[in-house]
């Protein structure tokens, strides 16, 4: 546990992927024989590797690295049926030149949309999105391909020693790297880190591109990337309450010492528990937290850092202040408050001498409750144990004191907002 926790620290997810990445440049001669032998197997494990990860992301609320897959795929499939011949054919230069240049910007166009389940009708777009790319590229390549040989000499700027790949888009797709790692550094999001393996491995590919299953090798590196970290957030799910299905204690705890310097905690707990447990028993307070959890995970802005402990939920907002979670938190006390929590009724089984009574039929019951949330935001001499602990507090005691309902209340200063 320990040593998965590390490799998903900050700086490993730049370092270990550019690693492996020199690695198998460095080591590539030594590896040419072996992929010689099998090379249909090498040719195909990047179909077998990518859909793999495709089908695992159906059962993720957010399949981004579904959508990522789907990308290289494409981009796999151009380089295997339209890129064989030599670059030396102006066709398939022109064709080399488009793949390189479009490939970072979709990337870049998976981070700024927000993330959709793989079976909807985002899946339906992108693919719309990539057959018209596919199309246009085509065009252009049919009805351009003598222009762009007098073109690519005047603009286009190769310097075959180093690679066949033009140097403004060398510039270009390293740049695009670059920035993804700083991003995988800074933020703890999974699409990040995801987008700068792909970004890093096709960069070498097109770089590279002269050596021999040099595209096969990248993508199947790829793939492996994702798959594992996959497999890391499939053993993160391990670490879930059993009655909110949100992440627990153990998850919580993991998560702390991976924190920026900057952010906002927020722990959020219903509003007079002991009036709901003397009107209805103590399980509807099980039942309403089952509720309210349902309508948390609808939040995809949440999902990253969303906890249930002690009986608590708790929310980090990374790189963020109060002002920028206020709306957020204020639109989710606003939802749990309309929503109409459901109660299950208690079933008494019936004694042995009762088995003749004809037992009456009790039915769910509904209540509407309100969430009170205490703020902290992390300072630079403050634990992230600290700041959670300034967080409750603030929050006990205003609910101690403070009798007000649907309430939001900051540690710096204990004023409700």
């Amino acid at each position: 546990m320990l040593l998965l926790s590390h490799l998903r620290s900050p700086n490993t997810r730049f370092v270990l992927p550019f690693f492996i990445t020199t690695l198998m440049v460095i080591s590539y001669p030594l590896l040419t024989p072996f992929m010689v032998t099998y090379s249909q197997l090498w040719i195909n494990l990047p179909f077998i590797l990518l859909g793999a990860v495709i089908i695992l992301n159906n059962k993720q609320p957010q399949a981004q690295s579904g959508f990522v897959a789907i990308i290289m795929l494409v981009a796999y499939s151009v380089i295997l049926f339209w890129l064989q011949t030599s670059l030396a054919n102006t066709d398939t230069k022109l064709i080399f030149c488009l793949l390189a240049a479009l490939l970072p910007i979709n990337l870049l166009l998976l981070r700024i949309i927000p993330p959709f389940k793989l079976l909807s009708l985002a899946t339906v777009a992108l693919l719309l999105v990539l057959a018209i790319q596919c199309g246009i590229g085509a065009t252009i390549s049919y009805f351009y391909q003598e222009n762009f040989s007098s073109w690519q000499q005047i603009h286009l700027f190769t310097y075959h020693n180093i690679s066949s790949l033009p140097l403004i888009l060398i510039i270009f797709n390293l740049a695009v790297c670059c920035g993804f790692g700083a991003l995988a550094i800074k933020y703890h999001r999974r699409i990040d880190q995801h987008i700068f393996i792909c970004s890093l491995l096709t960069t070498t590919t097109f770089i590279f591109f002269h050596y021999l299953f040099i595209s096969s090798s990248a993508f199947i590196v790829c793939a492996l990337f994702l798959l594992f970290d996959l497999g890391y957030g499939y053993y993160q799910q391990r670490f879930r309450d059993p009655l909110t299905q949100l992440a627990d204690h153990r998850a919580f705890a993991q998560a702390l010492p991976r924190l920026p310097q900057n952010y906002t905690m927020a722990v959020i707990d219903i509003d007079n528990t002991t009036k709901i447990i003397d009107k209805h028993h103590p399980q509807a307070i099980s039942d309403i937290q089952r509720s309210i959890a349902s309508l948390l995970a609808q939040y995809t802005q949440l999902s990253a850092h969303l906890y249930f402990v002690s009986q608590q939920f708790i929310v980090i907002f990374e790189h963020k202040k109060v002002t920028d979670c206020q709306p957020i938190i204020e639109q989710l006390q606003q939802s749990i408050s309309l929503e109409k929590h459901i109660i299950e009724p208690i079933i008494i089984e019936p004694q042995s001498d009762q088995t003749e009574t004809k037992i009456k039929k009790i039915r769910k019951k509904t209540i509407k409750v309100s969430v009170s949330v205490g703020i902290c935001v992390s300072h630079v001499e403050q634990t992230a144990t600290t700041v959670l602990q300034q967080a409750i507090d603030v929050l006990q005691t205003a609910q101690r004191t403070n009798k007000k309902k649907n309430q939001i209340y900051i540690a710096v200063n204990n004023n409700s907002v």
